[in-house]
């Protein structure tokens, strides 16, 4: 198991089989792609990656299947799902997605 500190949740415990899926070059691509779209120019504060939203997202996950008593299995899938639900995000989140499906004539959703 693996601690991550969050400044929104505290520590988050990452559990060991879903460490692989963690270190994959894919979820850690999301540390660089921004969260929160252009609002940084005029929030100078505004630092939040995919990659800190997608640990909160597993770490929410996590407890709902503790809290509705999900079998092993469904518990470590929902807590995985909520790591990768972003994955396919480019930068600056929702901002390009227009140019996105003009250009590619695809959604981070198909992406």
């Amino acid at each position: 198991m693996k601690s991550i500190k969050d400044p929104v949740h505290g520590y988050i415990q990452v559990e060991s089989t879903l460490l692989p899926l963690l270190d994959t070059p894919q979820v850690q691509r999301l540390r660089y792609i921004r969260q929160l779209g252009f609002s940084f120019l005029v929030y100078p504060g505004a630092h939040h990656t995919r990659f800190e939203h997608s640990l909160g997202t597993m770490h929410l996950a996590h407890a709902l299947g503790a809290r509705l008593s999900l079998p092993p299995e469904d518990h470590l899938h929902v807590t995985a799902a909520g790591l990768l639900h972003d994955i396919g995000h480019g930068p600056f989140s929702h901002a390009i997605e227009g140019l996105s499906k003009e250009i590619l004539g695809k959604s981070h959703t198909d992406i």
